[in-house]
């Protein structure tokens, strides 16, 4: 599959009060340029974008002078972000040049991400050719390969997922209400209570889990009001983002093991 060239990619780079234990006595503002592994997650996402299939526009949503002055091989353009990873979005998606049809959102804070999950997620997104589209993984991928990583899941009748940190929106089409937007990333710890918002017999149903994971983001679609739907991706690390000081020892210890493979020869593909 060929990508667009109008496919423009922001990485958002907004921190919380939660993450105060990360950055702790850094000096640092923005949680995507604390070092994991040697290196800031920042330039681990910017490299792993580079390095995708795709031909992209890099835009980095800040504005921190820390961000602004990194030093990195892999060239940004800085987009100014907003308060909450919401009113970023949205205030990229009116900043951008009008080329920019698709948009992919990328978490800063993610430095398990690579060009693999990428271009499987922007591959299988495309297809869709919906408004929104959003990352998941099931949990079963996840213990498989890491059974001490602790991610909050949503439970469907065709498995429980944890946020996949990807979304990909098609900036012409994208109508969406930013306050239940707002409330989804608000319930992000708690993604049940996102149900509350559907009319009872959908609410019902959710609870009971009889709906699929993609019937889920059918209803979410109702009150978002654009077409969305998700798509499962097979990488567990690709819900990994570091929050708290244990995803980041996983996460230094998952990106040493790679290190490794790759001086010995052993990297084996990340697609299944």
């Amino acid at each position: 599959m060929i990508f667009p060239e109008n496919l423009h990619v922001v990485i958002l780079t907004g921190s919380r009060e939660a993450h105060g234990p990360l950055l702790a006595g850094t000096g640092l503002r923005s949680k995507p340029l604390l070092p994991v592994a040697g290196q800031p997650m920042l330039v681990s996402v910017l490299k792993a974008v580079a390095d995708s299939g795709f031909a992209a526009r890099i835009w980095v949503s800040t504005q921190d002078p820390q961000v602004r002055a990194l030093s990195a091989k892999y060239a940004f353009e800085v987009i100014p972000n907003a308060s909450g990873a919401v009113r970023s979005l949205l205030k990229a998606l009116q900043a951008l040049p009008a080329e920019a049809e698709w948009v992919l959102f990328v978490s800063g804070d993610h430095p398990l991400l690579t060009p693999e999950m990428l271009n499987y997620f922007v591959r299988d997104g495309l297809r869709k050719d919906l408004d929104l589209i959003v990352a998941v993984v099931e949990r079963s991928v996840v213990q498989a390969a890491y059974p001490e990583s602790q991610r909050t899941y949503f439970h469907a009748r065709d498995g429980a997922f944890s946020g996949g940190n990807l979304f990909l929106i098609n900036r012409a089409r994208f109508q969406a209400n930013v306050a239940v937007m707002e409330t989804i990333d608000a319930n992000r710890k708690k993604p049940w209570k996102n149900a509350f918002m559907l009319n009872p017999l959908s609410l019902f149903k959710i609870l009971c889990r009889q709906l699929t994971m993609s019937q889920v983001a059918q209803e979410a679609s109702r009150l978002l009001g654009c077409r969305a739907d998700v798509v499962v991706m097979p990488f567990a690390e690709c819900c990994m983002d570091v929050d708290k000081p244990s995803d980041k020892a996983l996460a230094e210890t998952i990106l040493q093991r790679r290190r490794q493979s790759r001086s010995q020869g052993t990297l084996e593909p990340l697609i299944p």
